[in-house]
């Protein structure tokens, strides 16, 4: 388990205001609408804040929605969505700005024994995204494992179909704190001797594998996941963009060790995934909270993913602007920007062209960003019966800081204010040459820092569930801390606009 014993964190909510009857798309009366003073702009009135039942409204709705590929349908549905939100909240210049890529998509994928014994159906958790198609009557032949912990040989696996797990990483949690600024842990949450794993820790490992089957000669891959057949439903990577040419599946673990022991007898399978790739345009969403400097401090989510958790910075990003834009222009020492990318599943396209195409214009006049996902987020994991169910605790959140003080100090006060622990304010730690320091991490803010070079600071957790579609997320979030992280965010956006801009340019503590 991620952590040691104890319960849920208080749940009272400062100030919570009551809740109507919420809605998915036009405001309740139980919204709060009156203007805001300058006092409101020093210390954030969470009275003012849309109420709980309006975030797990809109959290619903996204649920609903399953699976937003980038790009899908739905996915550009919900932009449109976004953008008529932000409009009604009251946010300015509301308008998208475009994201060229190849959608990839998959429409139908299964997977057969068809020989020489046990011929039948396999079922499978998902597709692996990008990795290419089969012709209409699939592919077929032996099924070969591919040892843990090896590569495949060029010729290796010549006519076979790879059964190869999904590598397990896990990390300390003392080599977290090695590299943390500090630590919220006011229940001792966090076990000293314990590790961090998650499935989708292993997606380096996964890539590496994936990139060496061509040359293996493999027809087909079959990945295990090593869950339980709920915890590995609808798993959703790599989602780096890079469409590959040996198609592949996931199968849950007990399905991958019954495979495993019929791969040993020489079984052959038959793999089938039906895919498309079509050149098309996404977009980025953008709008303005103007205040008194042309400076900006910019609000950063973004908007495609496999579930609601995944993500639902967005729409707290909207219910924090409902908040300021009832605010005086004149109480706001900084414009406020709000960018809600797309392409998170794409490699990071989204984000990527957003600081490609600022970098001359909103970026240069940015102070500092702040990047919110997967808020709210409740630990749910394996049982000894195998099965997946809620432990009773918070997932581990994680804010990742460039070694500025100033944001440091920002990003404690935050997550102490909102009451969210268990929490860590870490270092950046991914290898990424073009940035500032040398390090990004693993969150949709990185390539603000990295090829925006903008300091910024992007809250996130990592549950179990976080890359799964058709997973049900709203039975996994705690809406009432969701609120409390909105209203502490809020704040710390406010006191970040009165941060001198040297003091936000600076790399004032020590690095790794």
């Amino acid at each position: 388990m991620l952590l040691g014993a104890g319960a849920l964190a208080g749940s009272a909510a400062v100030g919570l205001a009551t809740a109507g009857a919420a809605h998915a798309d036009g405001p309740p009366t139980a919204w709060p609408t009156r203007g805001l003073g300058p006092r409101d702009a020093g210390t954030v009135d969470a009275a003012q804040f849309l109420p709980v039942a309006q975030m797990k409204a809109w959290h619903e709705q996204l649920d609903s929605m399953g699976m937003r590929a980038t790009g899908a349908p739905v996915h550009e549905r919900y932009v449109d969505q976004l953008v008529s939100r932000l409009k009604q909240v009251g946010v300015k210049h509301v308008h998208t700005e475009p994201v060229p890529l190849d959608r990839w998509s998959a429409t139908h994928w299964s997977l057969e024994v068809t020989g020489p014994s046990g011929a039948g159906p396999i079922g499978t958790a998902s597709y692996i995204p990008y990795s290419g198609g089969t012709p209409p009557g699939g592919v077929e032949g032996p099924l070969a494992i591919v040892p843990a912990g090896q590569m495949p040989a060029p010729g290796s696996l010549a006519g076979k179909v790879a059964l190869l797990r999904v590598p397990v990483t896990s990390t300390p949690h003392s080599t977290m704190e090695s590299i943390a600024y500090g630590t919220y842990d006011p229940q001792h949450l966090i076990d000293p001797a314990g590790q961090y794993s998650r499935p989708w820790t292993g997606i380096t490992g996964l890539i590496s594998l994936l990139d060496a089957l061509p040359a293996s000669g493999a027809v087909g891959a079959v990945a295990v996941i090593d869950l339980p057949a709920a915890g590995a439903h609808g798993s959703y990577y790599p989602y780096d963009g890079v469409i590959r040419t040996t198609p592949g599946v996931f199968v849950d673990g007990p399905t991958g060790r019954h495979l495993e022991g019929l791969a040993t007898s020489n079984v052959s399978v038959r793999l089938t995934l039906d895919s498309a790739t079509e050149r098309m345009v996404s977009r980025n969403v953008v709008g303005v909270i103007e205040g008194r400097s042309p400076q900006t401090v910019i609000l950063n989510s973004h908007t495609d993913g496999p579930n609601a958790v995944e993500d639902n910075g967005p729409n707290t990003i909207v219910a924090m602007c409902q908040y300021l834009t009832r605010l005086p222009k004149a109480s706001l020492p900084r414009t406020l920007v709000v960018s809600l990318t797309t392409g998170h599943f794409y490699g990071g396209i989204g984000q990527k062209t957003f600081a490609a195409e600022h970098r001359d214009s909103t970026l240069r006049q940015a102070v500092c960003g702040v990047t919110l996902e997967h808020l709210g987020a409740l630990e749910w994991d394996s049982q000894p019966d195998g099965t997946m169910a809620l432990t009773g605790r918070h997932e581990l959140g994680v804010m990742f800081v460039p070694e500025n003080r100033a944001l440091v100090d920002a990003s404690l006060a935050a997550i102490r204010r909102a009451g969210a622990g268990p929490a860590l304010v870490l270092r950046p730690y991914v290898p990424a040459p073009g940035s500032p320091n040398g390090f990004g991490w693993p969150g949709e803010g990185t390539q603000l820092w990295t090829d925006g070079h903008l300091p910024t600071v992007n809250y996130i957790t990592g549950p179990t569930y976080l890359l799964n579609w058709g997973i049900p997320t709203t039975n996994k979030c705690d809406f009432v801390r969701m609120r409390r992280q909105a209203v502490s965010f809020t704040q710390m956006a406010l006191d970040l606009s009165r941060v001198p801009s040297q003091s936000l340019a600076t790399l004032d503590l020590p690095g790794l």
